[in-house]
C-alpha cells in the first residue's frame, strides 16, 4: 500500500476547492489515476474488490463523496504520508 499513499497524495485537492467544484476535483482525480502504473491500478482494484475498468471512477467517486460529506479531509491524506491512522482506507474499500 505504500505506492497507494503516494498516489493518493497526487489526488489531493483542497477540501474547500473540492466542495466548491466537486466535478473538477473528480476529473483531476480521474486524470491522476489514468497515469498510475498498471501495477498500482491492479493493486488498487484488488484492494477495492472491483474490476480494473471500474476502479478509477469508483475510487475517485468514493474520495469525492467522503470529502464532500466531511468524512475525510486533506489532513487524512497527510496522515497517510506520516503512517498515522486514518479513515481513508475504509473509504476506498467502500465501508
Amino acid at each position: 500500500m505504500p505506492a497507494m499513499v503516494g498516489a493518493l497524495a497526487g489526488c489531493q485537492t483542497g477540501q474547500d476547492t473540492a466542495k466548491k467544484n466537486p466535478e473538477a476535483g473528480y476529473n483531476r482525480c480521474i486524470a491522476a489515476v489514468a497515469v498510475w502504473s498498471i501495477t498500482l491500478k491492479h493493486e488498487t482494484s484488488a484492494f477495492m474488490g472491483v474490476s480494473q475498468e471500474r476502479m478509477p471512477s469508483l475510487f475517485c467517486q468514493r474520495l469525492r463523496d467522503a470529502v464532500l460529506s466531511g468524512r475525510i479531509t486533506a489532513s487524512d491524506i497527510n496522515s497517510l504520508q506520516l503512517n498515522q491512522p486514518t479513515e481513508i482506507w475504509k473509504v476506498i474499500k467502500g465501508k
